[in-house]
């Protein structure tokens, strides 16, 4: 059987280097491209199963209109989840090769061997890891309108064992927070008359205060900037409430968990960490466009980490942004659902992303 090709997730540049001679064997009808090597990760490998797609039910309809569908399908997922999908399916089909299974059973695959599958990577990967793989396989199956015979309650016992089996390794420290009195340190030892400090502060203490993701702010590169996804100084507004309480609005057009994007918002804050002077001054230095992106991502964290250095205060992580602004409000009174919306949280996960739990509760244990 020939393995031909369709699948739009891609590989995620974030797992170990994929060697190639633990690839998946061929096609006789087509060779797999470079794409599946370390050199090229944006290029996406694709693949379409031997048993005929669902899909492919009308004479009528064209090669493009196939792949068309396939392709509307594919995009349900975030780009960041169809490169780890793209990957979890690479993982399989390496796995089916080295044990040698006929093309024709790696879709539909059986529920042993999806079993098997989960019981090989674990103690391998983390426990999220082996899910995302797991659901790459089975979002191949429905893509290509398969039917997905793996034994639910069976694969869910074995994910869970697999958990328990993660590496130490593979489990992430958490991060420690960005706070008011980090941001004053870092202030110090900026010239915020230059560029690149001014974008750089500005960028941080919005993250902070708007409790946002960094990438959300920025763009990778400025050859990769969308207006469509990223934010641009246009997207800012402001507004008063009836007690003349003002605020700040950006937009964000897309962010990771909607397409038609979100609001974040700030009010002015005393003292050196206060974000809204710092984007006056920004916008007063760098005039950046308003139809061009607001901050590039470029040497951001890096200025970052000088300054964490030159302060001693060891590595900080862009999460940390997000950690800390969460940690400043509830330290202050404010209300967990009140934070939970502004972080945009559709579940109560964020509380384990939290430092100083006892302080954060101390005002409602009292009498």
């Amino acid at each position: 059987m020939a393995r031909t090709t369709f699948f739009p997730y891609k590989i995620s540049p974030t797992p170990p280097p994929v060697q190639s001679s633990i690839l998946p064997s061929p096609s006789p009808s087509q060779t797999l491209t470079k794409c599946l090597l370390p050199s090229a990760e944006l290029t996406s490998p694709h693949w379409r199963p031997c048993s005929k797609s669902v899909v492919v039910v009308c004479s009528l309809l064209t090669t493009h209109d196939i792949d068309r569908i396939l392709d509307v399908l594919g995009h349900v997922h975030t780009p960041s989840t169809r490169e780890t999908y793209g990957s979890g399916l690479l993982v399989f089909h390496v796995f089916c090769d080295a044990r040698t299974i006929p093309e024709a059973q790696h879709c539909p695959a059986s529920s042993v061997l999806i079993l098997a599958f989960i019981a090989a990577c674990s103690g391998l990967y983390s426990g999220k890891t082996l899910a995302n793989y797991f659901y790459a396989v089975q979002a191949w199956h429905m893509l290509h309108g398969q039917p997905w015979l793996a034994n639910h309650d069976q694969c869910t016992l074995a994910l869970g064992g697999g958990k328990r089996l993660q590496p130490v390794t593979s489990k992430w420290l958490k991060t420690a927070p960005f706070t008011v009195d980090i941001f004053i340190a870092i202030h110090s030892t900026l010239d915020l008359s230059t560029p690149l400090h001014a974008a750089m502060y500005t960028c941080l203490t919005m993250s902070f205060y708007t409790i946002a993701r960094i990438g959300e702010f920025t763009v990778p590169s400025l050859l990769s900037f969308d207006p469509q996804r990223h934010v641009t100084v246009s997207n800012l507004r402001y507004d008063t409430d009836c007690h003349g309480f003002r605020v700040a609005i950006f937009h964000l057009p897309r962010t990771k968990t909607s397409f038609i994007g979100k609001d974040v918002y700030w009010a002015a804050q005393p003292g050196l960490s206060d974000h809204h002077t710092a984007l006056i001054a920004h916008l007063t230095i760098n005039q950046p466009s308003p139809s061009k992106a607001l901050f590039s991502w470029g040497e951001l964290m890096k200025c970052v980490q000088k300054a964490s250095d030159n302060l001693g205060m060891g590595s900080l992580k862009a999460h940390g942004l997000q950690i800390g602004g969460t940690l400043e409000y509830l330290l202050c009174g404010v209300p967990f659902e009140n934070v939970k919306t502004m972080g945009r949280w559709g579940s109560d996960t964020f509380v384990g992303y939290l430092w100083k739990h006892a302080l954060v509760m101390a005002p409602f244990l009292q009498d």
